[in-house]
């Protein structure tokens, strides 16, 4: 214990003294404060909006002046003008009347069958109704109080903040790798991991006291980034198991840095390079269609990302995170057994 504790401190130390190192450290916190800045306009609803304001499909004037107090309405003279404008590119919502089903029909681009999505139509046209019954009923767009009985079960969280949480942690996970490759490299230069060898120190010793400074840094961030993003009513049970299962990515991920560098410039190299293919399990897991997502799985950030949105979403459920940690840890198990002899090789 005492060994393991003197390499913690030297990792500290080593970390610190280093403008890298310091780099690492700061960065996250900038990432932090920009998704930040954008929570305000996501939970005003700051869209665009297109409208049909004429022929049999026409929004009520009424509901059209109430839109235009949230967002940027667009009004076009046939549903077929409009649908053309949700084909482009762009965060562009849809409201029109359907005569047929006598009920508004609010579009939006896409949703995410774990989070339902109530758009600023759907918003406006329900507050219409619901003032139409409840004269004296203060305006209820921001659902603090007052909401609808349809509505009792939606979620609290901003999009950006349960998209960009995970991501945010699966950043902080290549980075706290980044952090255990170099301080591994360094020793490597050094003659640190040479002198290990005859000092009371074993290698479990040396590679645990070089995760613990990394793993309490994702801790850290970890809540600084919930409290950040108004994150901080999901359950913290959930994302920190989660977060601890994790570990192995970041592990692996510096192992396979310490053992590829030769010097820190070699390994921030290589990192560059494996942390765009790593990352890629993440970028899918945004953009990709459900049917489509199963290209991915391979990737150990994905299941980190995905079962973060749902823990984040309040749709995760222990079974769910269950099955999907053991996706983590067996999809880490796999890379570590093809790329033993590597990292074997490399640290010798």
């Amino acid at each position: 214990m005492r060994q393991l504790t003197r390499v913690f401190l030297f990792d500290i130390k080593a970390s610190m003294n280093s403008f890298m190192g310091a780099y690492m450290l700061i960065v996250p916190s900038v990432i932090l404060f920009i998704l930040r800045t954008f929570l305000p306009s996501v939970e005003s609803t700051a869209a665009n909006i297109a409208i049909v304001a004429s022929g049999p499909n026409a929004v009520e004037q009424e509901i059209v002046e109430t839109l235009h107090g949230f967002t940027d309405v667009t009004t076009y003279d046939a549903i077929e003008d409009m649908e053309q404008k949700l084909r482009g590119t762009g965060n562009v919502q849809g409201l029109y009347w359907d005569p047929v089903e006598e009920q508004y029909v609010s579009v939006l681009e896409r949703t995410t069958e774990s989070n339902t999505i109530f758009s600023v139509g759907s918003r406006v046209v329900r507050q219409h109704y619901f003032r139409k019954d409840n004269p004296d009923a203060p305006y209820i767009n921001r659902y603090t109080y007052a909401v609808p009985p349809e509505l009792s079960h939606r979620t609290r969280t901003s999009p950006v903040a349960s998209t960009g949480g995970p991501i945010f942690i699966g950043f902080m996970l290549i980075i706290s790798g980044f952090i255990i490759g170099m301080n591994i490299v360094n020793d490597k230069e050094l003659g640190t991991i040479q002198a290990i060898r005859v000092s009371p120190a074993s290698k479990v010793d040396y590679f645990a006291g070089k995760s613990i400074f990394p793993f309490l840094v994702t801790a850290f961030y970890t809540i600084v980034g919930l409290l950040m993003l108004k994150l901080i009513h999901v359950n913290i049970l959930q994302t920190y198991l989660v977060v601890v299962v994790s570990f192995t990515v970041i592990l692996l991920f510096g192992l396979v840095l310490g053992a590829l560098g030769k010097n820190e410039n070699e390994m921030i190299g290589y990192g560059k390079l494996l942390s765009m293919v790593v990352m890629l399990g993440v970028l899918g897991g945004t953009l990709l269609p459900d049917n489509w997502l199963w290209i991915v799985w391979w990737s150990p950030l994905y299941w980190v990302y995905d079962v973060l949105h749902e823990v984040f979403t309040e749709s995760a459920t222990w079974g769910g995170i269950g099955w999907k940690s053991a996706a983590i840890l067996f999809t880490t198990g796999v890379y570590f057994l093809l790329l033993k002899k590597k990292i074997v090789r490399g640290l010798s």
